[in-house]
């Protein structure tokens, strides 16, 4: 798996599966859901990859969060995940499944923070249905990016993840090597 740009935990998989034909192994749970922190620490973004099924995320906490979803047929849609619906944020986002998407933190909203001298960071969950599962995940590298969307590239270049053998998983938990 690619670096995730910060920390996850799984919190709930439904202990009831369905047949999904077409994945490999047919069968997924009915949903999972998931905590998410974005943190400057780990990249600060959210890389570009797709999942197979649709996700919805709900923006908890900190700094509001840039996410860019793209479309199989390269359309470009841009939100603003957060808390100031003034400012045209939204508190949930739902990515269709089979779209990239990609995210970032909002570095720049100095009134995000709690206290002086805080860290930016933006925690979210994710709920995915049919559930999460890393066969259904992709990430993109670069090269195959530019090579589906061209004229998308300077848009999407900056999401794209570090190589993959900078990190690995354990247990469920992205660690950064």
């Amino acid at each position: 798996m690619s670096y995730e740009g910060g920390y996850f935990k799984e919190t709930f998989r439904s202990p009831e599966t369905i047949q999904v034909p077409g994945r490999e192994g047919n069968e997924r749970n009915v949903f999972t859901t998931i905590y998410y922190m974005i943190s400057p620490e780990l990249g600060g973004k959210n890389y570009l990859h797709s999942n197979k099924s649709d996700n919805t995320h709900y923006f908890h906490e900190g700094w509001p969060a840039h996410y860019i979803l793209v479309s199989p047929e390269g359309k470009i849609e841009e939100h603003i995940l957060g808390r100031d619906f003034m400012k045209g944020h939204v508190p949930q986002l739902r990515v269709p499944g089979g779209y990239l998407k990609g995210g970032k933190i909002l570095v720049d909203e100095k009134e995000c923070a709690s206290f002086p001298g805080e860290i930016p960071f933006t925690l979210i969950s994710e709920e995915v249905a049919p559930g999460f599962d890393y066969r259904d995940r992709h990430v993109p590298t670069g090269i195959e990016v530019k090579s589906m969307y061209p004229k998308l590239w300077n848009t999407l270049e900056e999401f794209i993840a570090p190589a993959e053998s900078d990190n690995e998983v354990n247990e469920g938990n992205l660690v950064k090597k």
